[in-house]
């Protein structure tokens, strides 16, 4: 069985586990994964083993350890013998899920301060809310819905109050979900535990992953571990490895730390590879084929490329021997096009005339007068390819689909005999990969 770790702070392991009818099995399961000791810092390993989650001394998750739940149980088992008291329960329940749903939508305070301490409050309240919910309902089949409602309203305020809170608030957060899964990690409860902490992991990488890129990573393994676990979840696990992937991806690209762009990219594939395996039929599922096809090209000879050009000729892949090709892929509205590569293209352009080093451009505007407007105003070299067919213009190129482009500008080399140098290369890595080809 998986288990979820955190980090362990003091001695004491929270072990408790709901008691029976925490959900039906759905086909869902959980991931592993670990935080660190600060907020905003992530530990960059995430397994499935027999670990489990850590707690602070004195910090209790909000769903009931196996002892109090058999407390609750025979407490249960005589309030809810007469029928009466059973549909008082479910009424209690009902109004207290339309208390948390108007609780939700109300309004904060205009002072950011004031804002905080509201929001805080509020997500408190509705734990609480949502925990006397969680305890009316668990052990009801018939009442599942009220149940998962309340589980989720529960993970929502966790996950709000971990993202702005302390460590004890993550701790917290990651406790609840634990329960969940100690209980039947193939639950909805549980998959749905599961699924907000990759939202957690995927919503610091966004806020803290430039300066702590190890968010990338953990969210990877989130996302695979999800997948692996709730293949039946399948929206939520496409959504998820595709984000992973192309998180790293272009984090990958980005850095100038070869190592961590060397394991950003290990990440990348992972993802890619468990999305394309997993749901090959989805549309993210063939364009993670796709990524997969354009990263595996390097020392490839080059095929499958080929488009009519925007004056009327057509460029093919056929033609590309003989000598060295440049290839990029741009848009008009790209400030780091125009202001970046733009310039170092026609330097390039200059040095090396046509008879030594072939250019080909794919445009990938939507609109063909902006194309033609700004190639009238810019020295965009090389030949141009651009399809006629609206339909197959922008990001549904071709090209683009078959290739799984991620980003414009990128830049691809090919040398003279066909065989493709890179699909990935920086504006520093283009100036010398041109030079070993040309000394």
């Amino acid at each position: 069985m998986s288990r979820i770790r955190i980090h362990q702070i003091g001695s004491a392991i929270l072990l408790a586990s709901l008691v029976s009818g925490c959900g039906d099995g759905a086909g869902e399961n959980s991931g592993a994964v670990a935080t660190s000791n600060s907020v905003d810092t992530p530990v960059k390993t995430a397994e499935t083993s027999s670990s489990k989650i850590g707690s602070s001394a004195g910090i209790t998750a909000s769903i009931d350890s196996p002892e109090k739940s058999l407390v609750d149980k025979a407490e249960d088992s005589k309030s809810q013998s007469s029928s009466n008291t059973s549909a008082a329960s479910s009424d209690e329940a009902a109004t207290t899920l339309r208390e948390i749903q108007q609780l939700r939508i109300s309004a904060v305070p205009a002072d950011l301060n004031e804002a905080k301490a509201a929001r805080r409050d509020r997500n408190e309240r509705i734990i609480d809310m949502a925990t006397r919910v969680i305890r009316l309902t668990m052990d009801d089949d018939t009442r599942k819905a009220q149940f998962h409602q309340a589980i989720g309203q529960l993970l929502e305020a966790r996950f709000q109050l971990a993202l702005a809170g302390t460590q004890d608030d993550i701790d917290l957060f990651y406790g609840d979900v634990q329960l969940l899964n100690e209980r039947d990690p193939k639950s909805i409860a549980a998959a749905e535990g599961v699924y907000y902490i990759a939202k957690f992991a995927h919503t610091k990488a966004g806020l803290l992953g430039k300066a702590q890129p190890v968010w990338f990573e953990t969210f990877s393994h989130w996302a695979r571990e999800f997948a692996d676990r709730f293949p039946e979840q399948s929206q939520r696990a496409e959504s998820l490895l595709f984000g992973a992937a192309r998180s790293c991806e272009l984090h990958s690209a980005a850095t100038k730390d070869a190592d961590l762009s060397t394991r950003l990219m290990t990440e990348c594939k992972l993802c890619y590879t468990a999305l394309a395996e997993k749901f090959a039929a989805s549309e993210q599922g063939q364009e993670a084929t796709a990524s997969l096809r354009r990263m595996s090209l390097a020392g490839q000879q080059i095929s499958q490329f080929s488009g009519p050009t925007a004056d009327g000729g057509f460029v093919s892949a056929d033609e590309f021997s003989g000598k060295p090709t440049l290839i990029y892929f741009w848009e008009s509205d790209s400030t780091e096009f125009e202001k970046d590569l733009l310039p170092l293209l026609e330097k390039i352009r200059k040095q090396l005339p046509t008879d030594r080093l072939r250019i080909v451009g794919v445009a990938l505007d939507d609109d063909e007068s902006t194309m033609n407007t700004f190639m009238e105003t810019h020295n965009v070299p090389g030949q141009q390819i651009f399809f006629p067919n609206a339909e197959q213009r922008s990001w549904n190129s071709p090209l683009v689909r078959f290739w799984g482009i991620a980003k414009t500008p990128t830049v691809w080399l090919v040398d003279a005999n066909g065989k493709v140098i890179s699909t990935s290369l920086s504006h520093e890595s283009l100036v010398l990969q041109l030079q070993k080809l040309f000394k």
